[in-house]
């Protein structure tokens, strides 16, 4: 099917582009929190390893069952003859029995294992939050640093007609008006290299939401100072109880140790039960009481691992398991460590920068309003006033980049807390 558009007036012209942009870039307004639950939701990785978690606790019943029981049949080519009559055919089924508690055990290492594996999903979904809370504070400083020269671009433009104004009454300059002119399209400039910037965490965003890269954000409308609701002595002792980096390795050392307990049982004789059902076939030659009787045999086995190098290695395998288990424990509590230490000190510094930048702002403009008045009347200073207004626009733009830091050291610090 063909869809012709034909258009001919202006206000055709402005539709059809307005119905394109509707349809190419649908504006998404939700704020971070919603976000992230959608995103963590709907994510193909955490259904995958949901799947693989469900898999996994599906292999404790295989493993917990008896071995199958062997049934066998026998025939007698020479027939073995007895007081009663010749033996003809032989039934035999067979069970075996390993030591006892070992299937019990079996199952319960594979439940384990199941566990750790769980902590998996859990450690992902703290990554690809903290992935998207990432992406959102990006944007959220590339669209606020738009704002920020889209309201400084009015001032340029006033101090470009002031310079005009000068050099049309004689008072003023052309390399004023030129070096005005410069800046401003300076700026104009840096809003569309920003506008092709934000195109890549707004890729990021989307990816994690499964929408097509097209779906626009709407962000907040102002992010204040960040907080931090939790202090820093206790946040180790927190982590170290509740990451699933850490519990995914516990689950790990206390499956080696189930391992080892099964290596003992497994270690022990097993056993077997069976019987045995032969049909005998009468005698033509003699009369005899019973004859032709059938014959039962009952049976015991007893299996005997006398070969223990495999059981000593399995054994010291798993001891080295648990030491190398101990090991990674302490390197992610180092690596936990210096990542609170690295936030903390990320998230002091953005605050001492906003206070730095909010006070040399509010000066800046005082000097601004001074040095406007006297290039008005005496046309003086205007290297001065075009510097301080670029200065205006910088402090805005680093109080802005504080604010972020802010919250991406929240962000950071959040990604080592599971809250079940």
């Amino acid at each position: 099917m063909v869809i012709h558009i034909r258009y001919h007036f202006k206000w055709e012209k402005i539709l059809f582009a307005a119905l394109m942009l509707g349809l190419t870039a649908r504006v998404i307004a939700q704020p971070l929190p919603q976000l992230i639950d959608s995103a963590l939701l709907q994510q193909p990785e955490l259904m995958a390893l949901e799947k693989e978690y469900q898999a996994a606790l599906e292999r404790a019943p295989q493993v917990s069952q008896l071995p199958n029981p062997e049934v066998g049949v026998g025939g007698f080519p020479l027939p073995v003859e007895t007081r009663l009559g010749p033996q003809l055919i032989r039934l035999g089924a067979t069970q075996g029995f390993p030591w006892p508690g070992t299937l019990p055990g079996r199952a319960e290492l594979e439940n384990t294992k199941a566990k750790a594996l769980y902590e998996q999903i859990a450690a992902r979904a703290l990554e690809l939050r903290y992935e998207l809370e990432q992406a959102y504070y990006q944007l959220y400083a590339i669209e606020k640093r738009q704002d920020i020269l889209r309201r400084n671009l009015p001032l340029i433009e006033s101090l470009e007609a002031t310079a005009l104004a000068k050099v049309e009454s004689g008072k003023g300059s052309t390399a004023d008006v030129l070096r005005v002119q410069i800046r401003r399209e300076e700026l104009q400039q840096e809003l569309v290299i920003l506008e092709r910037e934000a195109l890549k965490p707004l890729a990021t965003i989307n990816r994690l939401l499964q929408r097509t890269p097209a779906t626009k954000i709407q962000m907040v409308d102002e992010l204040g100072p960040a907080q931090l609701p939790f202090r820093q002595d206790s946040l180790l002792v927190a982590i170290r109880r509740t990451h699933p980096k850490l519990r995914q390795l516990n689950w790990q050392q206390e499956a080696a140790r189930q391992a080892l307990r099964l290596n003992e049982l497994d270690g022990k004789p097993s056993f077997g039960l069976g019987a045995d059902y032969i049909f005998v076939g009468p005698r033509n030659d003699a009369n005899l009481n019973a004859n032709g009787r059938d014959i039962v045999q009952l049976r015991a086995s007893v299996s005997l691992p006398i070969y223990r190098e495999k059981f000593e290695a399995k054994e010291r395998e798993e001891q080295l398991k648990i030491a190398a288990l101990d090991n990674r424990k302490q390197d992610l509590n180092h690596r936990f460590e210096a990542t609170i230490a690295q936030a903390y000190a990320d998230f002091e510094t953005a605050r001492l920068r906003l206070d730095l930048y909010e006070r040399q702002r509010r000066l800046t403009q005082s000097a601004i309003a001074i040095l406007q008045e006297a290039y008005s009347t005496q046309g003086r200073s205007f290297d001065e006033l075009l510097r301080l207004e670029s200065e205006l626009i910088e402090y805005d733009l680093k109080r802005l980049n504080a604010v972020v830091a802010g919250h991406l050291a929240v962000a950071r610090i959040n990604q080592l807390l599971w809250d079940q």
